[in-house]
């Protein structure tokens, strides 16, 4: 029976964690019919073999080398059967009925192109902020040279601190933890673009779906803990200030131009640099 859902998850040596969330996946009743698929991106922690062992059921793509995040998306969507498409970190647990409500709010209201849901923390009660605003040249230069750090409310506007997760409402872009769409609108505005290794391959997503006159919804009424972070707390610093300053860098080339993104392309060395200093600080701690 072709699945109503279905669920891409995109892993990289997370595997305890991965298996908790199949675990809780697989827990949930089956008010909407579903299919899992995982996309694992050249794991060395026996991801893979932990997913062949206890869920034969999921749908297991093997990547030989990490392909990105936007990249290892695009593999399963190309071999996903349902009509609703959830795009779902390894460190998320579902809470029952978040998966009803998703696909039912897509499939009832076709002006929505993307939809978020509220993400807790493992105390309930701590409120993930999940939505963000279209990123500014202004707001993206100040993170990149860590100004908030010293002007922590620099920022305030761009990650939507004003926000009330308790009210369902439209907002411009919603965290990539969480992250659904039916399947006809990337038949109508294509899929992640994959340049995007990792970071803004959503928000660029998010851009092109309102370009084309849909609605980035935000849901209160449907829950998913988040653990945030735990795919990348296993990497450098200074691979992450890499990777995220060369992706901000093409979302500014490709959405506001060659000079605000040049002026950030020069400016990377500088996070680097902080990166550098993090990982060797680190070290020390270490030693």
């Amino acid at each position: 029976m072709k699945p109503e859902l279905s669920i891409v998850i995109v892993s990289l040596n997370v595997r305890d964690i991965l298996q908790r969330n199949l675990e809780q996946l697989f827990a949930l009743p089956d008010t909407v019919t579903r299919e899992v698929i995982v996309v694992d991106n050249a794991s060395e922690d026996g991801t893979t073999k932990m997913i062949r062992e206890r869920f034969p059921q999921v749908e297991l793509i093997q990547n030989d080398v990490n392909r990105g995040f936007g990249a290892a998306c695009n593999q399963g969507i190309a071999i996903a059967k349902g009509d609703t498409l959830l795009m779902l970190n390894p460190d998320m647990w579902v809470h029952k009925d978040a998966l009803d409500h998703t696909h039912s709010l897509l499939q009832s209201q076709k002006d929505i192109g993307i939809l978020g849901i509220r993400l807790v923390g493992e105390e309930d009660s701590e409120i993930v902020r999940s939505v963000r605003r279209t990123p500014t040249f202004k707001d993206q230069l100040a993170i990149l040279l860590k100004l908030p750090h010293l002007f922590p409310r620099v920022t305030d506007h761009y990650l939507a601190m004003d926000m009330d997760y308790g009210r369902s409402q439209d907002v411009e872009q919603v965290r990539g933890s969480f992250f659904a769409f039916r399947r006809d609108i990337l038949e109508t505005v294509g899929a992640f673009d994959e340049r995007f290794f990792v970071w803004f391959e959503e928000v660029d997503l998010c851009n092109r779906v309102r370009e084309a006159g849909y609605r980035i919804h935000y849901s209160a009424l449907a829950r998913a803990t988040d653990l945030v972070g735990q795919l990348f707390k296993q990497q450098p610093a200074l691979l992450k200030q890499h990777r995220f300053t060369r992706s901000m860098s093409q979302y500014f080339f490709k959405w506001h131009g060659w000079l605000q993104g040049s002026i950030l392309w020069v400016l990377r060395p500088y996070a680097w640099l902080t990166g550098l200093l993090t990982d060797l600080f680190k070290l020390g701690k270490r030693t």
